[in-house]
């Protein structure tokens, strides 16, 4: 049930939800987390952490598969193509065949791949604090929850 909100709280609320789904903050966080990056000589994109991420939690599991990766970040399988190709060309990620099915590829980490994972928690933490500055912690564990929520809603 939604709450009636008096018209100015109304007025935020929608430019909120405008920002929020017109991709505005989607794309705020993935510029200060490209600059992150890049001010540490890391060359992915946030697309590309993205993929590494489900690679390095084993989101998937331990072996995923391109289509189980596209699954689990919410793209389609054209971009992932692209992504884990981009990402085997810099030897961060090879894939192999799934036996029986030529169409199905596992996705797997590289050494290369597996030592980046550090460096790269610590750069994009550091582009988490600065998205949250402001914020306590308790504060940051509401928010989490409350988009995780809204994202559960969706799905």
């Amino acid at each position: 049930m939604i709450k009636q909100w008096p018209e100015d709280k109304w007025a935020s609320e929608i430019e909120l939800a405008f920002a929020v789904m017109s991709g505005k903050v989607s794309n705020a966080v993935n510029r200060v987390l490209t600059r992150q990056l890049r001010n540490a000589e890391i060359d992915i994109t946030p697309e590309q952490w993205l993929v590494l991420m489900c690679l390095w939690l084993k989101v998937e599991g331990e072996h995923p598969t391109q289509n189980q990766i596209a699954q689990a970040t919410f793209k389609d399988r054209p971009s992932i193509t692209r992504l884990v190709r981009n990402l085997e060309r810099q030897g961060l990620i090879y894939r192999t065949e799934k036996e029986g099915d030529k169409r199905a590829n596992f996705v797997r980490l590289t050494e290369k791949g597996k030592e980046l994972e550090m460096r790269v928690r610590e750069v994009t933490h550091r582009g988490l604090e600065s998205i949250f500055y402001g914020f306590s912690e308790e504060e940051i564990d509401t928010a989490i929850k409350l988009l995780g929520r809204v994202f559960n809603n969706l799905v």
